[in-house]
C-alpha cells in the first residue's frame, strides 16, 4: 500500500485554497452588495499598493541607471550644444570682420585714403615750381624713409608725378604734365595702351603718344596707370579724354595742382 507524499499533500491543498479563493473573489467581484463592494474595494486596493511596493525597487534601480545614462547623455548634450555655441561665436566674429574690413574700405574711399599692395608714405610738399620748361616738387622724404627714384606721387588715387632725384631727407620729383613726364597707361573700356607725355604747348594737359593703329576713343574715358614693366602700380587714376577746338583728343589731368600740400608716395621698392 502506497502512500502519498507530504509534498504532494502541500501542493494539492494549495490548489485546493487557490481555487476557493479565486472562486470567493469571483463572487465577490460580480455580486452588487454593498458590503461586497466594499470588501471588492480593499481587496483592489490592496493588490494595487503591494504591485507599487513590489515594483518600487525595480523602479529604483531602473530609475537609478536610466539617471545614471541620462547624466552622460546630458553632459554630452551640454558640451555639443557649447561646440555648436563656440563656432557659431568664430562665424559671428568672422562675419563681424569682413564687415568692419568693408566699412574701412568704404571710409578709405569717402576720405581718398590711398590703398595698395605695395607700401605708401605720407609727405609734405617743401616747394613747387612751375614754369613753360619745368613742373617739379621737392617733398621731405628721402632715402632715408625709404623713398626711390622713379617711385609714383598721389593724391585721393590721382596720379601726380614721379620722384626723379633722391636725398637722405628730401627728394625732387616732376608732375605728370611735366615735358619730361612718361607714364604707361590704359585708356577706356577697351584698354588701349599708351604712354602719357607732357604737352609743352599747352600746360595742364598730356598727350597720348603709342598708340594703336586702329583706335577709337571717346571722350569723358577715364585713363589708368597700368603696371607694365613694373614702372607704376595698376589702376591710378590719371585724368579723362577730352576734346579741344580741332576736335583733336587728349588728357587732362584729374588732380588740381594748385593744392600742392600733402602728398603721398608710392614705394615700388626698386
Amino acid at each position: 500500500m502506497k502512500f502519498a507524499s507530504s509534498e504532494n499533500v502541500d501542493v494539492k491543498k494549495n490548489i485546493i485554497i487557490f481555487i476557493i479563493i479565486s472562486l470567493i473573489l469571483f463572487f465577490i467581484d460580480r455580486s452588487d452588495n454593498k458590503y461586497f463592494k466594499v470588501t471588492r474595494s480593499a481587496i483592489n486596493d490592496g493588490i494595487i499598493y503591494a504591485t507599487v511596493v513590489l515594483k518600487s525597487p525595480f523602479n529604483f534601480i531602473s530609475d537609478t541607471v536610466s539617471s545614471f545614462n541620462n547624466f552622460f547623455v546630458d553632459e554630452k548634450i551640454i558640451a555639443k550644444n557649447k561646440l555648436l555655441d563656440l563656432e557659431n561665436e568664430v562665424t559671428k566674429l568672422k562675419n563681424e570682420k569682413i564687415t568692419l574690413l568693408l566699412q574701412l574700405e568704404n571710409l578709405k574711399k569717402i576720405t581718398g585714403e590711398e590703398n595698395y599692395k605695395f607700401e605708401t608714405i605720407k609727405t609734405k610738399v617743401l616747394s613747387f615750381k612751375s614754369n613753360i620748361l619745368s613742373e617739379s616738387i621737392i617733398i621731405n622724404k628721402g632715402s632715408l624713409h625709404g623713398i626711390s627714384s622713379g617711385d609714383p606721387i598721389v593724391k585721393n588715387n590721382m596720379l601726380v608725378g614721379k620722384i626723379t632725384d633722391v636725398n637722405f631727407s628730401s627728394s625732387y620729383g616732376i608732375l605728370i604734365t611735366n615735358i619730361n613726364s612718361r607714364v604707361p597707361v590704359r585708356i577706356g573700356e577697351k584698354n588701349y595702351n599708351a604712354i602719357a607725355v607732357g604737352n609743352p604747348s599747352n600746360a595742364n594737359t598730356i598727350n597720348l603718344d603709342f598708340l594703336p593703329k586702329e583706335y577709337s576713343l571717346n571722350e569723358d574715358d577715364y585713363v589708368y596707370t597700368t603696371s607694365i614693366d613694373n614702372i607704376m602700380p595698376d589702376g591710378i587714376l590719371v585724368g579723362q579724354i577730352k576734346k579741344d577746338k580741332q576736335d583733336k583728343f587728349y588728357l587732362k589731368p584729374m588732380y588740381d595742382f594748385n593744392q600742392m600740400d600733402y602728398l603721398t608716395i608710392v614705394k615700388m621698392g626698386k
